[in-house]
């Protein structure tokens, strides 16, 4: 029986410093603990900001944006999907604000008014515990089109795309590779294989490299941090292409701590800053600034911009077809 990852486990309060004032800001953001606490504790050091830090999914976390709108109990956000800053900046849910710190940042990674401001950028990749793979005799896939072969039943961990963005952006891709009709197939088939899907889009990663499952479908950086970490897992970049996503900042309309919220937006800007987020990211948007790779992943040209007019109807047929 194929098991399920429910409820909010995902949701974890951070706090940099547990202060509380005028001098606090209040974000919601979906990335990981780890990098978030480095973040938090170098917005502190170098402006004296304070950060009270809410983690949570994607998905997560707009639903919460969405219901508290347009009173939302934070001051701004920091980690979250690009599609999702179309979507908030359509509804006039962000507070424009012009940064300096972020002028020799491309065009194509901001707001041209200073609504979002996109700091790093990720995409989709397959972990392979090579162990495992072994030791149940599987072949090594080398495409999404693999992932269909019966050999692998029950052997692969896929995020939720009701609760995670990474998991969004792997239908999304799909959906631009192949056409709808043909990516819901796929996902029908695929479903076949799948022994468990996960709330959170880094699960699939750590579980498979714990050698719960022989693949897990997630994101580039969670399968770097494991493979650091010495676990026998590799990374796959199908050959038909992955999709990428921008990782974005931006202010709530009409936030508690605004000033605050504009020196954490100027401090991700910062060199600084964009050093700091490339020892956790595999790519960031300053340039000269390297992030964690040193090859050119098999990116396809991803419309974010049809994914963020697409999510709601995207998610719901998900969620008729197989919640």
């Amino acid at each position: 029986m194929k098991k399920w990852i429910v409820g909010l486990a995902s949701v974890l309060v951070l706090s940099a410093c547990g202060s509380s004032g005028d001098n606090t800001v209040t974000m919601y953001t979906h990335n990981d603990e780890e990098e978030m606490q480095s973040f938090a504790s170098a917005v502190e050091e170098e402006t004296g900001v304070n950060i009270d830090v809410l983690r949570m999914s994607s998905e997560e976390a707009w639903s919460r944006i969405d219901s508290e709108y347009p009173d939302v109990n934070a001051d701004m956000m920091w980690g979250m999907l690009h599609s999702f800053a179309l979507v908030a900046e359509e509804e006039d849910m962000l507070e424009p604000y012009e940064s300096d710190t972020w002028d020799d940042v491309p065009d194509e990674f901001k707001d041209p008014d200073g609504q979002w401001y996109g700091w790093s950028y990720w995409f989709n990749a397959v972990a392979i515990n090579e162990d495992l793979l072994d030791e149940l005799g599987l072949d090594r896939p080398e495409s999404w089109e693999d992932l269909l072969d019966p050999q692998y039943e029950g052997e692969i961990v896929l995020p939720d795309p009701g609760t995670s963005g990474t998991a969004f952006l792997f239908v999304s891709t799909l959906m631009q590779e192949m056409g709808e009709d043909e990516a819901w197939d796929y996902l029908d088939e695929l479903d076949n294989n799948v022994g468990q899907y996960s709330q959170s889009g880094s699960a699939p990663a750590q579980m498979t490299s714990q050698g719960e499952y022989a693949i897990g479908i997630t994101w580039d950086q969670a399968i770097f941090d494991r493979m650091e970490e010495g676990y026998p897992i590799d990374i796959m970049i199908p050959e038909e292409g992955v999709g990428f996503d921008l990782d974005v900042a931006w202010i709530f309309q009409d936030a508690d701590n605004q000033e605050a919220a504009e020196e954490v937006i100027d401090f991700i800007g910062t060199d600084e800053g964009m050093e700091l987020a490339a020892e956790y990211r595999s790519m960031v948007t300053k340039p000269d600034v390297e992030g964690t790779i040193d090859f050119e992943p098999n990116l396809i040209d991803y419309d974010a911009v049809w994914a963020a007019e697409n999510r709601e109807r995207i998610m719901n047929e998900w969620q008729e077809k197989f919640d």
